[in-house]
């Protein structure tokens, strides 16, 4: 069973993973994943996880004070007596969970030298442990870059081993999970490696449509394959793409614009003037500098550092 058990809102998991990864980097371990497995329903799952937690810690935001299932299981963590409430925004806490202290990390950002956060995690640890958290190289402060699966093994050893850089497909797959959600940040190396994805998915698309696009006569006819990827690529594309602004402190919705050239540029790719071919390149242009630009430091208006940073 898990020590500690962290409910939050899906909008805040980025806050959740780097709280988790400090606390198992002091030996602790803290449940934090909530997919609930097939088969089960959410009250019984959650339930049993907070039954055989010591401790479980509410992580209270604009999102979660909003959520439901994250009310419900401040309610039952409290009822239990293991209630550790924490600010990470400056908010109003929801009716009957303002009598229990909470523990402010609204100024935190991920440095887990900080003396809000060693206060915060030694009581956690007091809470799980029943002890004071020893002061050993449990409390070297760990990578920024570790990612979900890396807490999948952690136990109560003091040490947890660091995960390297996540992998080009790791990005892949975000992008695609995060389908259609702009919210959040996403630094180069994620906008890039989905770019190389999806031209590599489009060459391929089009040799597709090379090798088998004609009919019965042997006319070429419209490259449908492209077409499909083109389509299943753009909700994903738009999503990195606002994040990454996200991440250099700009709007997502600039995203819009820059997908407004390209269909611009490709509308008028038939038009003998160079108007069509000037807009398809402002419109790479803009892309590349989008990508290229350094993340901004520490936690914005749109999230943390998408490295902890």
């Amino acid at each position: 069973m898990a020590d500690v058990f962290i409910s939050y809102a899906r909008e805040d998991r980025e806050h959740a993973q780097r709280i988790a990864h400090g606390l198992a980097s002091i030996g602790l371990d803290p449940f934090w994943d909530n997919e609930i497995p097939p088969g089960q329903t959410w009250a019984d799952y959650i339930e049993g996880k907070l039954s055989g937690c010591k401790a479980a810690i509410v992580l209270w935001s604009a999102h979660s004070t909003r959520s439901q299932s994250v009310r419900e299981e401040a309610r039952i963590a409290r009822d239990k007596s293991r209630l550790i409430p924490v600010l990470i925004e400056n908010v109003q806490l929801p009716f009957g969970f303002g009598e229990v202290q909470c523990a402010d990390l609204t100024q935190w950002r991920g440095d887990y030298a900080d003396p809000a956060w060693t206060k915060f995690a030694q009581a956690v640890y007091a809470a799980a442990r029943g002890e004071t958290a020893p002061r050993t190289s449990a409390w070297t402060p760990p990578q920024p870059a570790l990612q979900t699966a890396a807490f999948a093994g952690a136990t109560a050893s003091a040490h947890v081993a660091v995960a390297a850089e996540p992998s080009p497909i790791h990005y892949v797959q975000k992008c695609l999970r995060l389908y259609a959600n702009g919210k959040g940040r996403a630094g180069r190396a994620e906008y890039w490696w989905w770019a190389l994805f999806a031209v590599l998915a489009l060459i391929v698309a089009g040799a597709i449509d090379l090798q088998f696009g004609v009919d019965f006569t042997g006319a070429p006819i419209n490259p449908y394959f492209t077409g499909a990827v083109w389509l299943g690529l753009l909700a994903p594309g738009i999503s990195v793409t606002a994040r990454r602004l996200h991440d250099i402190g700009h709007s997502g919705w600039l995203a819009a614009a820059v997908v407004g050239l390209t269909l611009l540029g490709m509308a008028l790719s038939g038009d003998p003037s160079p108007i069509g071919p000037l807009i398809s390149l402002a419109a790479v242009g803009a892309a590349i500098v989008v990508g290229v630009i350094s993340s901004a430091p520490g936690m914005n208006q749109y999230g943390p550092h998408p490295k902890g940073l």
